[in-house]
């Protein structure tokens, strides 16, 4: 896999210009910087404030449940032993347990440090801190500790808070996997989102340095948090700031998402947003829809976790639900995310902050549902549209349609023709099952001709691509080689193939070419083995998987 390079400060000049209103000139692109960006980033991430018990009681939760996050974040300065010290200060058992289940850690940061810690008046003494009118360190009391804000117009100063990041990564080893910015400076001084800027660029700057796989995520919409402008030249993934719970709250963190979109590639709106008063049931479990749909997922809330006995058991089902949806749709965010460095185009698009509706890449769309209802009106973009919930039904695109929406069913639409990238690990979607672990699931929708393309990190760009004359059909893998076995789910197969073959990473079905391949008796049998395959003919689906990967695409 391709490693981060060393973060450069002195990058080149901004070349993309963004307005109040987020348009983007077609003529310019920001200069991001050359790196692989991770795939633990894109979540489902859960996390939570507190002392020990509350973060172990969160990690058994989140077991019992089989919520399958990615990365576990550290809320406010709970995780530290003094505000800004940044030692962190829970027991080994955090982290073994962390390092068991291939959990990573994202530390919420800001640099101040606490009056009380040892490190404030070693910082003090050596002129590390933003001095007021009076001579003395500016003081703030708020949320983010009671202390004084590191100078990082003093290069010693930012050398001094970067051996206060080095504890963090001491001590968690492999687990550090990023940190999380916040509003800084409430003091209504002149320069306030310089200051946020040069925060933010500091704290990347080491990430990249220091963590191989490391990422910041950084907050736009708060106080003195940077710019715009800032965001588009540097940023990979942001949230949007802390917003209510209710539908209001919800709507807009669906509109900061998608004007943010055209920013960088991984917008997002902590699902169940933050405040005190925690979501109804109804609204959390819509919120979980419109958290499995955004290119990050991640739940941090203020108070009540979706565990919470006040919450209907079906929240947390629909938790591990779209959860698990969210997390087998990796291979395709990554995808897409690479993309995004390439060309800039935005993950998120098509986006109507009117009907709250849009595309996740080119073969996803989904309407969230912002209110207290049960069936929308949903206007379809052009082509055709298979239903998520029952794949036998499609839809022409360019119409209207009356859609039921009970619970635990939102909107979720598949392009007809669309080969999704997938990692399925156990059969709750429907998916796959349990033994298609150890291959790439890829979810091919049949429709005459079709391609896309997949990112490999071992190979690179890969063109998938699936063929069809009359009953023949052509699987394949072209440009590169996959790194990994295959399992190609191709629906709307309406009867069961005389033949199966492969030849060189190209599967054939009903065609004159290749060696055949083993029948087995279910889509689990077919996980479990090298190679094989299996046609479920209630649901018109073929189940076809190879282990040795090639380039070769016979016509069909």
């Amino acid at each position: 896999m391709k490693r981060f390079l060393l973060f450069s400060l002195a990058l080149a000049a901004l070349l993309l210009f963004v307005t109040g209103s987020f348009p983007r000139e077609t003529d310019a692109a920001p200069e991001w910087q050359t790196f692989a960006p991770p795939h633990w980033i894109l979540g489902p991430i859960q996390g939570a404030d507190g002392n020990e018990k509350t973060v172990l009681r969160n990690f058994d939760k989140i077991e019992q449940a089989k919520i399958p996050i990615t990365a576990f974040h550290f809320d406010a300065p709970d995780w530290m032993t003094c505000a800004g010290n940044l030692n962190f200060k829970y027991s080994d058992a955090v982290l073994n347990r962390m390092r068991a289940r291939g959990w990573r850690g994202l530390f919420w940061v800001v640099p101040l440090i606490g009056l009380d810690c040892d490190e404030y008046q070693v910082a003090k003494d050596n002129d590390y801190f933003i001095l007021g009118n009076d001579g003395q360190p500016i003081v703030t009391n708020n949320f983010t500790g009671h202390g004084s804000w590191i100078d990082f117009d003093n290069p010693a100063a930012v050398a001094y808070w970067y051996t206060l990041l080095d504890r963090v990564q001491n001590r968690v080893g492999d687990i550090l996997g990023g940190f999380y910015t916040d509003s800084v400076r409430p003091d209504n001084a002149n320069g306030e989102i310089a200051y946020g800027e040069k925060y933010a660029l500091a704290l990347l700057e080491y990430t990249r340095g220091h963590v191989p796989d490391g990422d910041v995520v950084f907050k736009a919409y708060g106080v003195n948090t940077p710019s715009n402008a800032w965001l588009a030249q540097y940023a990979h993934v942001a949230y949007v700031n802390d917003l209510p719970t209710n539908f209001d709250g919800m709507q807009t963190g669906i509109k900061r998402v998608f004007r943010t979109a055209r920013l960088m590639p991984l917008p997002y709106n902590e699902l169940s947003g933050f405040a005190k008063a925690p979501p109804d049931s109804e609204t959390y479990i819509r919120r979980l829809h419109w958290g499995a749909l955004q290119p990050v997922m991640e739940n941090v809330p203020w108070g009540k976790q979706p565990w919470d006995p006040i919450f209907s058991p079906q929240v947390m089902q629909v938790y591990r639900y779209y959860g698990t949806l969210h997390r087998e749709l990796e291979p395709y965010l990554r995808t897409y995310d690479q993309l995004a460095f390439e060309t800039h185009e935005p993950i998120l698009r098509e986006t109507n902050n009117a009907r709250y509706t849009a595309q996740l890449g080119a073969d996803i769309f989904t309407q969230f549902i912002t209110s207290y209802t049960r069936s929308v009106q949903i206007q379809l973009p052009p082509g055709e549209w298979v239903d998520y919930w029952n794949q036998a039904i499609l839809y022409k695109g360019n119409q209207t349609i009356s859609y039921s929406t009970p619970p635990g069913k939102e909107p979720i639409f598949i392009r007809r023709g669309a080969i999704l990238p997938l990692r399925v690990r156990n059969n709750l979607t429907g998916n796959g099952t349990r033994n298609s672990v150890n291959a790439l699931t890829l979810n091919g929708y049949r429709w005459g001709h079709s391609s896309s393309r997949y990112y490999d990190d071992d190979t690179g760009w890969i063109t998938l691509d699936m063929a069809t004359k009359k009953n023949r059909m052509a699987l394949c893998t072209l440009d590169n080689a996959p790194s990994e076995p295959i399992i190609w789910r191709v629906r709307a197969i309406d009867a069961k193939p005389q033949t199966v073959t492969v030849q060189n990473g190209a599967i054939g079905i009903n065609t004159a070419w290749g060696a055949p391949l083993t029948a087995r008796k279910s889509e689990s049998a077919v996980g479990a083995a090298d190679s094989g395959w299996y046609y479920d003919a209630a649901a018109k689906l073929l189940i076809a998987k190879i282990s040795i990967p090639g380039t070769d695409c016979p016509a069909p």
